[in-house]
């Protein structure tokens, strides 16, 4: 390969200097601490039940709820927290966030019905193109939904099924800006927020009570300030005829110091791959085990932005509605696999694959992974991979432990959020949930996988594989 001319590459190097902004290096032996200290307890489920596994930690999540609830409590504003179902619709966890009071946020009939069933009395059904059975189902349940509207359109059919039915329903519309980016999908612009509410105080049956906006990965509460500075003067503009109850912010609270970057996959890193400077995949030859990681607002400092914000901008004796997913969930769910086969002391393959992240996440970010049979607060580079028919199959780069040899119980933590409802039926059947309740007992709640799960029309007659443990 021809020589870069030196003039270029300094340029290059300014160009992309501040590409690293505003992530700073390090890692999460933090993580690794909380997880160590109780280690005992996920060695004895992996004992118990085998691996892999998802193991729900009740205890975990109750203590992220409560932390989140009161970092939003604050006299004299009514707060209500609806934990959004996609982040994890998984029974055992929403059940557990029903006993512990908050509402529900549901996209689709499937988790509006789950929600029902499983006994939330308040829920909000948001979501674009609702059909027409999802919102006759929030009809027969109006005195726990309301439907967050996503249209004009949507509003009057809405109206028209609720009056076929002579019922009378709340609902909200989700409204979006231009600086929302992917999110303008959803709802209608701020700017026609005056017509929509115009058009539905002359309808019969559906009651505008609110609104809602939404954006997500916030790791510092600068999006919720800006959009709330721009909805006080809409919601000044016009008001439905009973005035509105409600603004629903949304979620998009990120937990922290539970994932970084690899400083190889930044804008700066893949260029110099591109000019052959460094490996086309996977760590440099030099590299420090060290990754870059997103500074994350704390959630009371968030809170405390945000609770100024909307009282500054949103008109008096609303109610701030919130969606938390991501923040409640993260935290409460991990995997325990073991290494099936070790073929040289720095590569491994475990007995799970990746299809239970639901991609090939790890390829691109950094999740510790922790050795809990030989325990150690110090990474050592290896390569630990699944078990599918892939290469792309990637569980890390590095190890926190003192090796790795066959049988060794691993763990990748804080996997609550987008990994079970995300898991893919791909080669390997999706493995058993194992929940820790708040009495530190271990139950088996859902099975690994079978046949019979997976083809149900060929009936259960015959079970070689994937016996029940």
């Amino acid at each position: 390969m021809k020589p870069i001319d030196p003039a270029i590459l300094a340029a290059l190097e300014q160009l992309l200097s501040q590409d690293d902004q505003p992530l700073y290096r390090g890692e999460l032996s933090g993580l690794v601490e909380q997880v160590l200290e109780n280690r005992g307890r996920y060695l004895e489920s992996a004992r118990r039940f085998g691996t892999p596994q998802y193991l729900f930690e009740e205890p975990a999540l109750q203590a992220q709820i409560q932390r989140f609830t009161a970092a939003f409590a604050r006299k004299g504003l009514v707060t209500r927290a609806h934990y959004a179902f996609k982040a994890n619709p998984s029974l055992c966890l929403v059940q557990a966030i029903e006993r512990a009071g908050l509402a529900a946020d549901a996209s689709s009939g499937l988790e509006l019905e789950l929600a029902l069933r499983c006994g939330f009395a308040r829920i909000v059904l948001s979501g674009p193109a609702k059909t027409d059975e999802e919102l006759e189902l929030a009809l027969r349940h109006a005195d726990r939904v309301t439907v967050h509207l996503d249209s004009f359109a949507e509003l009057e059919r809405l109206e028209t099924l609720a009056a076929r039915s002579q019922t009378t329903i709340r609902a909200g519309v989700r409204l979006n800006t231009q600086g929302h980016g992917l999110w303008t999908k959803f709802g209608i612009p701020f700017t026609a927020l005056p017509e929509f509410a115009a058009r539905a105080s002359h309808h019969a049956h559906v009651q505008l009570e609110g609104v809602q906006f939404h954006l997500s990965w916030n790791r510092q509460a600068g999006g919720y300030l800006r959009t709330l500075a721009e909805l006080g003067p809409v919601l000044d503009q016009y008001a439905p005829p009973a005035g509105w109850r409600f603004a629903d912010i949304g979620g998009g609270y990120y937990p922290e110091d539970d994932e970084a970057a690899y400083p190889w996959l930044t804008r700066r890193g893949r260029l110099l791959s591109l000019l052959g400077l460094a490996p086309a995949e996977g760590p440099p030859p030099d590299w420090n085990l060290e990754y870059l990681l997103h500074p994350v607002q704390p959630i009371e400092a968030m809170a405390r932005e945000i609770m100024d914000a909307f009282q500054a901008h949103v008109p008096a004796g609303l109610e701030m509605w919130l969606e938390p997913g991501r923040y409640l969930a993260n935290p409460a769910v991990h995997l325990l696999l073991r290494v099936a086969d070790v073929k040289t002391p720095d590569l491994a393959i475990t007995d799970g694959g990746t299809n239970l992240l639901g991609w090939e996440r790890l390829e691109g970010e950094h999740t510790p992974l922790i050795n809990l049979s030989q325990p150690a607060l110090v990474q050592k580079p290896c390569r630990v991979y699944g078990s599918l028919c892939t290469p792309h199959d990637l569980w890390g780069y590095a190890c926190y432990g003192e090796g790795l040899k066959a049988g060794d119980i691993l763990m990748l933590p804080a996997q609550g959020a987008y990994v079970q409802t995300l898991a893919q039926r791909f080669i390997k059947p999706l493995c058993q949930t194992i929940a820790l309740d708040l009495q530190g007992e271990l139950h088996q709640v859902a099975p690994t996988e079978t046949l019979a799960d997976r083809y149900p029309q060929l009936g259960d007659s015959h079970k070689d594989f994937g016996r029940q443990r």
